[in-house]
């Protein structure tokens, strides 16, 4: 185990192969990136200090701190900007104003406009959406 992700604290690791995976409800280890588990829009609470805190804890066990970089955070941000509540669509969106890469979730993003909680998320969801597709025809 590498750390724990969420408030229910489930166990996160990576295998030799250098999959990450969680400990499923049922017991066993399940991967991250097959089936993204709901729990992973927590990530999203950590904001910029994510990695960093998670580079620790790969050294902490002795593992690679670059590992870090290959848990993929698409699935939590996705699953923000596709959540019911405004909270964790704001934490998505100001992920994505932070680190970039609004290119991968244009669809998402367009669908934020309409359905977004708040008119600061439907606002910023277009602005966002606009400046993604106008990078993806650069």
């Amino acid at each position: 185990m590498v750390t724990e992700l969420s408030a229910v604290r489930v166990p996160v690791g990576v295998t030799g192969a250098g999959e990450w995976v969680y400990l499923a409800r049922e017991g066993g280890w399940s991967s991250l990136t097959d089936s993204p588990p709901v729990f992973l829009v927590t990530v999203l609470q950590q904001g910029a200090a994510f990695h960093a805190d998670l580079r620790s804890r790969l050294v902490a066990v002795g593992l690679s701190p670059a590992l870090a970089d290959t848990l993929q955070v698409d699935s939590s941000i996705r699953l923000g900007l596709t959540w019911p509540t405004e909270f964790w669509q704001q934490a998505a969106l100001d992920w994505l104003e932070r680190e970039g890469g609004g290119e991968a979730f244009v669809l998402e993003l367009e669908a934020l406009v309409h359905t977004g909680g708040t008119q600061r998320i439907r606002h910023t969801a277009r602005r966002m959406g606009r400046a993604a597709r106008q990078q993806t025809r650069e």
